[in-house]
């Protein structure tokens, strides 16, 4: 059964991630001036994520040092990177175009030390970020992602 969830950029300091047969976490997107304010969607790494559907996948860990990447944020003051969604953009996949500006690599992930969000959707407590992911991966990715071969566990509706 796929997870239908919803973010709305309320201009305040943070908002409700919602989810179908979950419920509600809180949760915020950009940070600086740019947080949760749909008017910076296009202000790199400040704002927050572009309106717009993207898929729920499991993130990959790419490149030639990706796991070596991971390794270090997870031990350098980062989350578990293994549990993070990649948000997938239907139509530019791993990249968003907004105002002519190149966005990406959207995750939906908790809270860390350093409580950095340049875009992603960050859930603001581990444990609540813990259990929705639990949640989500307790269903299998089933959705068709349009476009490719990727399977999603649901969307997120961003407004």
């Amino acid at each position: 059964m796929p997870v239908f969830c919803s973010f709305t950029l309320n201009r305040k300091e943070t908002s409700r991630l919602v989810c179908s047969g979950f419920g509600e976490v809180e949760a915020y997107s950009g940070q600086k001036i740019g947080r949760d304010n749909p008017d910076d969607v296009a202000d790199v790494d400040v704002g927050p994520i572009p309106p717009g559907t993207y898929y729920l996948v499991d993130r990959q860990s790419g490149g030639r040092l990706g796991g070596l990447r991971d390794f270090i944020a997870e031990h350098a003051g980062s989350t578990d990177r293994h549990t993070w969604f990649m948000l997938w953009n239907p139509h530019g996949g791993d990249i968003t175009m907004t105002h002519g500006i190149r966005r990406g690599q959207f995750r939906l992930h908790p809270e860390g030390e350093r409580r950095l969000s340049e875009g992603c959707i960050t859930v603001k407590s581990p444990a609540d970020f813990e259990r929705l992911q639990r949640y989500i991966r307790a269903f299998k990715p089933t959705m068709q992602v349009p476009g490719g071969d990727m399977q999603a566990y649901g969307r997120v509706e961003v407004r």
